[in-house]
């Protein structure tokens, strides 16, 4: 998956910021033509939070999943909203998200840990924009989506 955007600095001159995930070369970030590794902070899920200094823009890139956002000056570009660090997402939601991914696992197997993953990604960007029962809520759905869809499929074997 890749995404790109033009960012003008204070001078007028345009700088082109590429992110390239997954693939042989691994997650990366090219900015003018320069490439630099991206590294997951989170084991379950793709987090990063890549700060690219250029002269008179500062420029933060944040992935979560397969969503890549650019925020430039602290707003960020596709929605105007203010960037806020994803360090500030807290401990309990990754607890939350490991008991979700490893419960889909246990519960449904290769389609309970995608509904975890994919439930997850959500509940994270629920925490950034500060909805909190809104990610508790989804976390918590998924583990009951993957317990119905264990219970059913369990049930299919007895007949």
């Amino acid at each position: 998956m890749k995404k790109e955007w033009n960012v003008t600095d204070s001078a007028g001159n345009v700088h082109k910021i590429q992110c390239k995930l997954g693939g042989f070369g691994g997650n990366k970030v090219i900015v003018d033509n320069d490439s630099y590794k991206l590294k997951s902070s989170n084991w379950f899920l793709v987090v990063v939070d890549y700060q690219i200094n250029l002269p008179g823009a500062s420029c933060n890139l944040v992935v979560i999943g397969n969503n890549m956002r650019l925020a430039v000056n602290g707003v960020f570009l596709d929605d105007g909203k203010p960037y806020e660090p994803v360090s500030n997402v807290p401990v309990w939601l990754w607890v939350f998200v490991g008991i979700s991914c490893v419960g889909g696992w246990f519960f449904n197997g290769l389609m309970g840990i995608c509904i975890g993953v994919l439930f997850s990604m959500f509940a994270v960007k629920a925490i950034l924009d500060k909805k909190t029962v809104l990610a508790v809520v989804l976390l918590v759905l998924s583990l009951v989506i993957t317990f119905i869809l264990g219970s059913f499929f369990t049930s299919l074997l007895y007949f």
